[in-house]
């Protein structure tokens, strides 16, 4: 988004959005059904972007799932970053970012780590600036295969830091042609062209398990060829893994109703990715929070997207662009959020919750398991609602526990509700969000364990191999991560590097020339249960051919033996006076030498000599 610059929202701030009035007497029943399952949830987020440290505690407060000290923590499982611009257009060069620290607590705290670029290197627009101008890429030019190479480079350089990047967009708001703050246009074909070639660039990398998201339009569905485009077409379309868009629509004025589209993605993820109010004065009032509930609610159930995501943290201007203001102290909407993001965690699946009354109400279930959220919004400005929750195909259930936050409360839990007869019936305060947690849910279910893939790999005997294998887990507290391999080459080895990478590595030998070896690497967490991950695949290490001498040369009392061969050896020259075996003496070895090369003997003081090449290790 925007940083920097204001607009004047036309429109009353201080009234609520989604007032209802309720008709005395009229059942408010929801029945939730267990079975009938909808999305996949990715997470909750928000931005840290130009920021460079936190405090411990603005950490725990944005991303804990538990209460730490005095915090009350909202759990987020998303953070999005910036990414400052490479300062040259070589394919060497790596854009950088000044918010690594913070990545690392949110990391830390079980927080998916995705990164936006806002501009590409000046030398890469039409303008040659950072703010404004036009994308110069297209198919396979220089221009888009340098600046592919340079995002695969900072994921690179991020993964080196410890950061698993989860996922990458290509344009933070393609669409934004202003020459205010950093920007860049692209068209939709300059999308699609560069979705491939920066898909081919994270392979080049060994880090293609870092997700592509496109296009990250500024508004929710009025530009949706940026992406259809490259759906479109089967070789970008396999590059692409999420489809996210901002909502700025009507500037959000509280008491915009507008129900946002149930975007067409081909089946890729749907992640809405940035929102806030521009512009007026800082509003962090319950009247402002419910505002935000019933969004959050409508993108849940009308767009059915997988993620959502407010913009900035913490403000850094005076108005509503962040969970909190300038000075890091929360408004009532980031405890709003929390309602969401500390009990629906990544891999919950939204469920059906059919409501008869005025209540705003989703539900949420962990396949395979009894946890679950049910997140009511009472929008009613003095008026309680008498609600019955009735669940339909539920293991069984003997309580739920209640957090409410409201003008009083803040993510505050309440004293269990027991559950009768598959029922139980609560009172939602006016203008709260209530959600409503299942046995074990108020600690999430010890999430899944992944290892990203790894492609199948072909080498030269000789050839080094350095291959980091990058592991994911968002449990929460922190699991320690342990690596082994299962299966190898005998002189291969597995050194973990950090808490969440091991490197492979393995020099074939000669004589394991014309093999295919299977790799298997298997990662395994201390939490309960105790998790594991495995991931395999292939080394063929090519055929080898021998050496040829292409000419051999007497001058200044050296011997000079021009030789060919295969690069990836070490090159072993051998000599001798005859023929007899046994006989032959090593001169030296040369590791690993560019070829051609030349093989010099420079003392051949015998009357005659035999030379031999003999490639190793």
């Amino acid at each position: 988004m925007k940083r920097g610059v204001k607009i004047v929202v036309l429109g009353a701030l201080a009234s609520a959005g989604f007032i209802v009035s309720v008709i005395p007497g009229r059942a408010q029943t929801c029945t939730v059904n267990w079975t009938n399952v909808y999305q996949r949830i990715d997470g909750f987020g928000a931005s840290s972007a130009w920021r460079s440290t936190w405090t411990t505690n603005q950490a725990n407060m944005f991303f804990s799932t538990n209460n730490v000290g005095t915090n009350i923590c909202i759990g987020l499982s998303l953070i999005r970053n910036h990414i400052t611009s490479a300062s040259s257009t070589s394919a060497s060069a790596i854009p950088t970012t000044s918010e690594t620290n913070i990545m690392v607590m949110a990391q830390a705290r079980g927080a998916r780590v995705w990164s936006a670029p806002w501009t590409p290197a000046s030398g890469f627009k039409s303008n040659n600036g950072q703010d404004g101008g036009s994308y110069r890429g297209s198919g396979n030019n220089i221009t888009n295969l340098n600046y592919a190479s340079q995002l695969a480079n900072y994921v690179a350089s991020m993964q080196s830091s410890g950061i698993n990047l989860y996922a990458i967009s290509v344009q933070n708001e393609p669409d934004a042609n202003v020459t205010s703050y950093e920007a860049c246009v692209w068209t939709n074909t300059q999308i699609r062209d560069f979705t491939t070639n920066l898909y081919n660039a994270l392979v080049a990398k060994g880090v293609s398990s870092t997700k592509i998201i496109i296009p990250e339009s500024q508004n929710w569905s009025a530009n949706t060829t940026l992406y259809t485009t490259a759906l479109g077409n089967p070789t970008a379309a396999a590059d692409v893994s999420i489809i996210a868009n901002h909502d700025y629509v009507a500037n959000n004025v509280v008491g915009d109703t507008t129900i946002p589209a149930a975007l067409s993605t081909s089946g890729k993820a749907l992640w809405e990715t940035e929102v806030s109010q521009i512009g007026g004065n800082y509003d962090g009032s319950i009247a402002n929070a419910m505002y935000w509930a019933g969004r959050i609610h409508l993108f849940l159930t009308a767009a059915q997207v997988n993620a959502w995501h407010y913009w900035w943290l913490i403000s850094q201007n005076g108005d509503n662009e962040g969970l909190t203001d300038t000075s890091g102290n929360p408004a009532k909407r980031m405890y709003v959020l929390g309602q969401w993001s500390r009990f629906v965690r990544p891999n919950f699946y939204r469920i059906d919750a059919t409501n008869t009354g005025t209540a705003l109400i989703s539900a949420y279930n962990y396949t395979n398991s009894g946890n679950f959220a049910i997140v009511a919004v009472n929008t009613n400005t003095s008026t309680a609602i008498n609600q019955t929750f009735n669940l339909s195909n539920f293991p069984t259930v003997s309580s739920v526990t209640p957090w409410i936050t409201s003008a009083t409360m803040s993510l505050s839990n309440q004293t269990p509700v027991a559950v009768s007869g598959s029922s139980f019936t609560y009172t939602l305060p006016a203008m709260s969000v209530v959600t409503f947690v299942g046995p074990g849910s108020t600690n999430p279910p010890n999430p899944p364990l992944t290892l990203a893939p790894i492609v199948n790999q072909t080498i030269n005997a000789g050839v080094t191999m350095v291959i980091t294998n990058a592991a994911t887990d968002t449990s929460q507290p922190a699991q320690t991560l342990t690596f082994s391999l299962l299966s190898g080459p005998t002189n291969a080895t597995l050194t973990q590097i950090n808490i969440t990478n091991a490197v492979f590595a393995w020099r074939p030998l000669v004589s394991q020339a014309d093999t295919t070896n299977l790799v298997a690497v298997k990662v395994t967490e201390n939490g309960a249960p105790n998790l594991s991950a495995t991931n395999s695949f292939t080394v063929t290490v090519n055929p080898i051919t021998n050496p040829v001498v292409g000419s051999v040369t007497v001058l200044g009392g050296q011997v000079n033996l021009m030789v060919s061969g295969p690069q990836g050896p070490d090159y072993t020259l051998l000599t001798t006076t005859n023929l007899m075996t046994g006989s032959w003496q090593v001169l030296y070895t040369t590791n690993s030498p560019v070829t051609p090369l030349t093989l010099v003997d420079t003392n051949p003081a015998d009357p005659a000599r035999f030379y031999r090449i003999q490639l190793g290790p």
